[in-house]
């Protein structure tokens, strides 16, 4: 189902999150005060419209409506002044869902501490992940296949231990298949048979459309 998002701040992270966005087929508005930002992302195609305005003006965003968007991305980063008051106008707005990007432990403490319903760190999680890789030797993170499909590693859920594949019934249930799982201390197992019992800590890789992955970790 197609939804309406908005992404305020059109660098490296936001122009991410909205192209991703824009590319399972919702429609993504991108804000920024940057009148070359806007225009790279129209010329481009990234985006379905883009404005340029003061995101600290709620009046510039009231007029947007973006109180009745599905969610709104605050990818404001560096300045500071500018995210936190920006944030402060969305609350107020009553926006839906609120995602807003911390630069920093200090930024994410502030965001915190005002209520903001989700912060992210998308520097120290990539970090994070990095090492987290290197540490279990993963087989992949992600990889996508064309628009629809991709593959992708994840840990088992808690809800998949101790059941096998048939059991889980992926595929009837998210049209989705498991190509392999590694287990700690075993061999990679490809192509694992319905009767393949997923333990603790299992790697499983995982192919399928992106919206029924997509349903599958949700409903991990």
């Amino acid at each position: 189902m197609m939804k309406q998002f908005a992404v305020i701040g059109l660098g490296r992270f936001g122009v991410s999150v909205a192209a991703t966005l824009r590319s399972q087929g919702h429609e993504v508005l991108a804000i920024d005060n940057d009148e070359d930002n806007v225009q790279i992302v129209q010329t481009e195609n990234l985006v379905t419209q883009a404005v340029c305005l003061d995101s600290t003006n709620i009046h510039a965003l009231e007029e947007l409506g973006l109180q009745g968007f599905d969610g709104v991305v605050l990818a404001i980063g560096e300045d500071l002044q500018a995210s936190i008051l920006t944030a402060l106008n969305l609350m107020e707005m009553g926006v839906k869902r609120l995602i807003a990007k911390a630069s920093n432990a200090n930024h994410g403490k502030i965001l915190e501490r005002m209520n903001v319903p989700k912060v992210v760190y998308p520097e120290r999680d990539m970090g994070n992940r990095v090492a987290h890789m290197l540490m279990q030797s993963s087989i992949l993170e992600s990889f996508q296949l064309d628009p629809r499909f991709s593959v992708m590693e994840i840990m088992a859920p808690s809800a998949c231990i101790n059941k096998n594949l048939a059991e889980l019934n992926l595929r009837v249930k998210y049209s989705i298949s498991v190509v392999a799982i590694k287990h700690m201390g075993a061999e990679l197992a490809v192509i694992p048979g319905p009767d393949h019992v997923i333990q603790k800590n299992d790697l499983l890789v995982i192919i399928g459309s992106n919206e029924g992955i997509g349903k599958f970790i949700q409903n991990r």
